[in-house]
């Protein structure tokens, strides 16, 4: 993680100002006493922490499944992350048509809709065939807005192509482009209704393209549209299949959706598509650390350099393009997630083991009223903005025991109170900091 984060700050032009902002820290770190060491890393921008948060978009327990959604707020703010102190750059009207991708705690984190702008560095993409941006660098970042102020809406893929819609920012630096697939944004739930449709995977790129938010827009300071590419080139190289974004897809219409309410794959006379699109099914049922989409993709070059059938081509380079902006981001980020669990596991295994091996060497124990109780420590509210279903959490001084749920207890009469607990433990993402503890039973043990 830490390689990407540095190499998004060389993509962007800031590399010298964070080294130079380090060095200069390092150096007054040297001069100050321990106990402000923690304090002011949080602080400076060239450490980890604040500038780690800035420099990766904010993500959240992704879905194998989307969904979809429609907007239940008037001017319903839409954000980089998943709390209210993440930037609101864009706002959705009521009844408003969304895919859903996962969530964090009470958010939902949706694809940015298609016609909505943003923003990437302009040394890092070239005019492609089409009037069409092709990325020439790796992992470079999408904004909100025309500079790195705000948490990053997503990353691209080496060689992917944008639309854009014929905008820079006033210094020439930036390139305004329409949303890809791979850009996001957060909703809170209250203002999410979930719909009955139930959408194929493999039609994400079509229905993104398909599902617009103009006219019932407001775009804050994204001002700035631009009218859909929907012209195909036949005789695009191969090379562009796995990476073209262009919109040329397959409207989804009323008529195309079934009674039952899903969007479906539409039916197709050439048998090597059918062929193609059961591979891509079979593939994806896969754990996702096995998918492997290259056989797809050497079929989708061959498709796209032999047929006659401009529909066809259509057709797999929409799949190429899901394949590639949604398919291999979560594939790589459901990986790193279950390593993360795995690396909490082992330290929770390896902290277990510690306090064995201390309990054979000294014979202490903790007191015994304490050897009844699940997890003894003291009681302190969450605070508004937090990650987990949980309303309080468990301290035993500066260390993060436990997320506590008391259901129908009210837990703030615990509040800065030594307790023992007796409960339930659930999992959470590694990245909350702590497991769930669900309480069945509280005791105070001090004041």
């Amino acid at each position: 993680m830490s390689l990407r984060i540095f190499h998004g700050l060389n993509n962007e032009s800031v590399l010298s100002r964070r080294t130079a902002t380090a060095k200069v820290g390092q150096h007054v770190l040297r001069l100050l006493p321990g106990i402000f060491i923690m304090s002011l890393m949080a602080i400076l921008p060239g450490f980890g922490g604040v500038a780690e948060a800035q420099d990766s978009p904010s993500v959240g327990q992704p879905s194998l499944k989307p969904w979809l959604a429609t907007i239940s707020g008037q001017s319903v703010n839409m954000r980089t992350g998943p709390s209210t102190n993440h930037y609101a750059f864009a706002q959705l009207n009521r009844d408003v048509s969304i895919i859903a991708i996962g969530g964090s705690g009470n958010w939902v984190e949706i694809i940015v809709p298609s016609d909505l702008p943003i923003w990437i560095h302009g040394d890092f993409v070239k005019e492609d065939a089409n009037q069409k941006l092709r990325v020439t660098g790796n992992s470079v970042r999408l904004r909100c807005s025309a500079n790195t102020k705000y948490t990053p809406v997503g990353i691209t893929e080496s060689g992917q192509l944008l639309r854009p819609t014929g905008n820079k920012s006033p210094d020439g630096k930036w390139v305004e482009i329409f949303a890809p697939l791979n850009a996001r944004g957060w909703i809170h739930g209250d203002y999410v209704r979930r719909s009955d449709r139930v959408v194929n995977p493999a039609m994400l790129s079509s229905l993104h393209d398909s599902l617009k938010a103009k006219s019932t827009t407001s775009i804050g300071d994204l001002a700035g549209s631009g009218e859909d590419d929907t012209e195909t080139d036949p005789a695009s190289s191969a090379d562009s299949a796995s990476n073209d974004t262009g919109s040329e897809a397959v409207e989804v219409s009323k008529d195309s959706v079934p009674e039952d309410g899903s969007i479906k794959i539409p039916a197709f006379e050439s048998d090597r598509l059918k062929e193609l699109f059961e591979q891509f099914r079979l593939e994806t049922e896969k754990p996702p650390v096995q998918w492997d989409f290259s056989g797809i993709f050497r079929k989708i070059q061959v498709y796209e350099t032999t047929s006659e059938d401009l529909g066809e081509i259509r057709v797999v380079k929409n799949l190429a393009r899901t394949i590639n902006e949604h398919f291999v981001p979560l594939q790589r980020r459901l990986i790193e997630i279950e390593r993360q669990q795995k690396i909490a596991q082992a330290n929770r295994e390896k902290e277990l083991a510690r306090e064995k091996e201390i309990l054979r060497r000294t014979g202490h124990r903790n007191t015994p009223g304490d050897q009844k109780y699940q997890a003894v420590g003291w009681v302190v509210p969450l605070g508004k903005h937090r990650k987990v279903e949980a309303t309080h959490k468990l301290m035993k001084g500066s260390k993060l025991l436990y997320y506590l749920d008391g259901e129908k207890l009210n837990l703030d009469q615990y509040v800065n109170k030594r307790v023992g607990l007796v409960g339930t433990i659930q999992e959470q993402d590694p990245e909350t900091g702590a497991r769930l503890l669900v309480i069945q039973k509280i005791e105070i043990l001090s004041r």
